[in-house]
């Protein structure tokens, strides 16, 4: 007796599918139904009276509709252990059969390697996640268990195989890990999905406004992703999104639709739902901005940006503000002073929260009088002018890559004043350190042998390397860094601004806290002062432009051997 649900052929004798479960009744009933009709139909061709041949046929006689075509049948259920995807995939249990597809729990016999920064599932040989390039070395090993889907095509698998052929993959959408064709017993199809178990969205309340901007964000992003890519949404956004324990929103697979959506419904039922969310976390006094966010944002893109924003000024600690003082000084052998300096704060406040961009650099000419002081001056006006454009993004509450702004900016410099140096037919050139600090951290950039430190928990450290030959030597074991000071080479440096046409900048990124300095000088100061002196004048002198002045003072008192430039910065 076949099954009507799932086409098993189970025994005669049965009252109920062994592979479904469901009762056989229905398939007696419709043979039932069928042999009654076919006798209704015998006689009503005995009652009609005959049709000579030429003759039409009355208009009112219908046709009788040709029965739907039999689904096909599920596959064989695999045993317990069967392998799948290159010995990838373990099933563990049968779990049912739905429409003709087989649902399997199963483990994938490999730990994976999960992202710290996007919770991307990456394999286990990954050094680096495969969405946003993140190191893996700390990167939590999990257990990955999935419901795994059979079917005999492709099509029963729907929409889980479109998402996997087209690349779907996204944070907060449970998307398929595999998709593929393979050949057991027979040719078969299969869709991994992450197991996944939650609580659906609207039956959650966030802690707090941050969380509740942190999930708006996840799932406008998700949406974007869904559109980007053609797919739609066939559940309500209630249903849509479950939350697991860890409070990770996810979008489940089958409310994805292949159809596009009219995503406005959608975006005003969300609307409805982040507000009713500020509400629960009392608040109520981000509401404008949320009115503000849905009425300016052109697309789910735009909006994920808003709302990751309002996350983080939400969440924020208070932004620490920068006091600086800078100071130089031509020494005692150098008739002309080839070093320049640059600083530059801005300032804004939102939602009575102020905060700073505050930007520090040192140059440090060579190849004499006009040559010298002219690419050091020259570096350090491309070097900001090209910083503009990522000051004004942060200014427009846009978040900048401090490290691709800082390199670029180098990189342009570099491209003038070697431009300049050839159009003179000199060999000017000057070392470049700078430093930017916004919201908790210091980003800097260097090339050359000035200089980058923090003082932190009363210990300054060098932050930055040079690029000289003597610095090479230490690396190499060679020199120790107190012979290194002292060296007869100490002066030659690899890598300088305008002396080849390209140049490798170094990045370096330190987080701070409050009362930390950030200190950039020329090697005029680190050539004649030690660090372990230059740590206790910052850590005995409170005033910065006294700190400044001394440390120049000592440098001259030491011997003075080349211009001297110093910039200190003060995080509060």
């Amino acid at each position: 007796m076949r099954c009507p649900n799932c086409g098993f052929d189970n025994r005669e004798e049965a009252k109920f599918c062994a592979q479904c479960g469901k009762a056989l009744q229905e398939e007696t009933a419709e043979q039932e139904e069928t042999q009654a009709t076919t006798e209704s139909e015998s006689l009503l061709t005995e009652s009609e009276p005959s049709v000579e041949a030429g003759a039409s046929v009355p208009e009112t006689a219908e046709e009788i509709p040709s029965p739907p075509a039999p689904r096909p049948p599920s596959p064989v259920p695999l045993p317990e252990g069967a392998l799948l995807l290159q010995r990838r995939y373990e099933i563990l249990a049968f779990v049912q059969v739905r429409d003709s597809v087989n649902e399997y729990r199963a483990v994938e016999t490999e730990p994976r390697k999960r992202c710290l920064n996007c919770r991307t599932l990456n394999t286990a040989d990954s050094n680096f996640c495969e969405q946003c390039g993140s190191d893996l070395t700390e990167a939590e090993q999990v257990q990955v268990f999935v419901r795994l889907l059979e079917s005999y095509s492709a099509e029963a698998l729907q929409p889980f195989w479109q998402m996997a052929e087209r690349g779907l993959h996204h944070p907060a959408i449970a998307a398929p890990l595999a998709a593929f064709e393979e050949t057991p017993y027979d040719r078969r199809t299969y869709v991994a999905l992450s197991e996944i178990v939650g609580t659906p969205l609207q039956e959650v309340s966030p802690e707090d406004a941050p969380t509740a901007f942190a999930w708006a964000h996840l799932i406008a992003d998700a949406f974007g992703e869904l559109a980007a890519n053609g797919f739609g949404l066939k559940e309500p956004l209630q249903t849509a999104f479950i939350f697991t324990d860890q409070g990770e929103p996810f979008l489940r697979p089958e409310a994805v639709s292949l159809e596009p959506t009219d995503w406005e419904p959608v975006r005003q039922t969300f609307a409805t739902i982040v507000q009713k969310w500020l509400k629960e976390a009392q608040g109520e006094q981000w509401l404008p901005n949320v009115q503000t966010a849905f009425e300016q944002a052109s697309d789910w893109h735009d909006l994920s940006l808003a709302f990751k924003r309002l996350a983080e000024i939400a969440s924020a600690p208070p932004s620490l503000t920068v006091t600086f003082a800078a100071a130089t000084d031509v020494g005692r052998r150098r008739e002309h002073n080839e070093d320049s300096y640059l600083t530059l704060t801005v300032e804004r406040c939102h939602l009575d929260k102020k905060e700073v961009v505050a930007l520090l650099a040192v140059a440090d000419g060579m190849g004499g009088h006009a040559a010298g002081e002219v690419a050091s001056k020259l570096c350090l006006q491309v070097f900001a002018a090209h910083l503009l454009p990522a000051i004004q993004d942060w200014l427009h509450h846009r978040d900048p890559n401090w490290h691709a702004a800082l390199k670029e900016a180098a990189t342009e410099a570099n491209r003038q004043v070697f431009a300049e140096a050839q159009a003179l037919r000199n060999n000017m050139g000057t070392t470049l350190t700078a430093a930017i600090i916004a919201g908790n951290k210091v980003v800097f950039v260097n090339v050359g042998d000035s200089r980058g430190y923090v003082l932190q928990d009363g210990k300054l450290r060098q932050i930055t390397k040079d690029h000289s030959l003597v610095q090479q030597y230490v690396d190499a074991g060679l020199l120790t860094p107190e012979e290194a000071r002292w060296h007869p080479q100490r002066n030659i440096i690899t890598q300088a601004i305008g002396i080849e046409p390209t140049v490798q900048a170094d990045i370096f990124e330190v987080p701070l806290r409050p009362n930390d300095l950030v200190l950039l000088c020329s090697d005029g100061l680190v050539d004649m002062v030690d660090d372990a002196e230059i740590e206790r004048v910052l850590l005995s002198e409170p005033d910065l432009t006294v700190a400044a002045q001394t440390l120049i003072r000592l440098a001259n008192e030491a011997g003075g051997d080349d211009n001297i430039t110093v910039l200190i910065a003060r995080v509060m």
